[in-house]
């Protein structure tokens, strides 16, 4: 998803609707939790709040003790989360970056050592029209599993990346996180979901799967750890 700086999104200025929704993406937060961004602005949070819920960007997932509804992104939001203000890319470049990105999901897939696997990639958006060109990005619905699930073994990994972390669960998120990394590249032009996107659009194609990748080290038997 890619947006102007000029846009208004839910009656706010793009940037500002962006900043916001990526302070929830991932995380149940009261209105709060955004009042730094608005600060200056004159705007009320939960009245912003309430607007981005209606412009489909947040959902109220519970209101707690004191009465404070707590919020969270929806498919939507989490688009615009990761939405850039970048300039567009031909559709050569696109086609060069989904290649690329081909070769290394199947490198990542060749290596047992790896905590995850890599299921499947799916291509959604402007990049299945092939009559659009430019375009703003190429949209990537990436699911994966587990070849190894015990907490102490994963902490080990993680701390033998030479990573530091914040906090144990951010310890334990962090082969989740290289994968997306090592899939992404430092690219601007490729948004990465761990989304549903059946939620976001009828329309994707499946341009890997582990199934039809003959160098993949076998994942483990039991496929029920294949998620989001």
């Amino acid at each position: 998803m890619r947006v102007a700086k000029s846009d208004v999104i839910a009656g706010l200025p793009a940037e500002l609707a962006r900043a916001i929704v990526r302070r929830f993406r991932g995380r149940e937060m009261a209105a709060e939790a955004v009042a730094d961004l608005l600060e200056g602005t004159g705007a009320e949070p939960r009245v912003v709040l309430a607007q981005l819920e209606a412009a489909g960007y947040l959902e109220k997932v519970q209101v707690d003790h004191r009465g404070d509804t707590w919020w969270d992104t929806t498919v939507q939001g989490n688009a615009l989360a990761m939405a850039s203000f970048g300039k567009p890319i031909s559709r050569k470049t696109a086609n060069r970056l989904v290649s690329e990105l081909l070769e290394r999901a199947r490198a990542y897939n060749a290596d047992p050592v790896k905590p995850l696997f890599l299921n499947s990639l799916r291509v959604f958006g402007s990049y299945l029209n092939p009559e659009i060109d430019p375009l703003g990005d190429v949209d990537i619905e990436l699911t994966y599993g587990r070849r190894i699930t015990d907490p102490k073994v994963v902490s080990a990994y993680a701390r033998a990346s030479g990573r530091s972390f914040n906090t144990y669960v951010d310890q334990l998120m962090w082969p989740q996180t290289e994968l997306v990394q090592h899939l992404r590249k430092r690219s601007a032009f490729i948004n990465i979901t761990l989304e549903d996107i059946t939620q976001l659009t009828d329309r994707s194609e499946t341009i890997y799967s582990i199934d039809a990748d003959p160098q993949a080290a076998p994942p483990p038997v039991d496929r029920s750890l294949v998620g989001r």
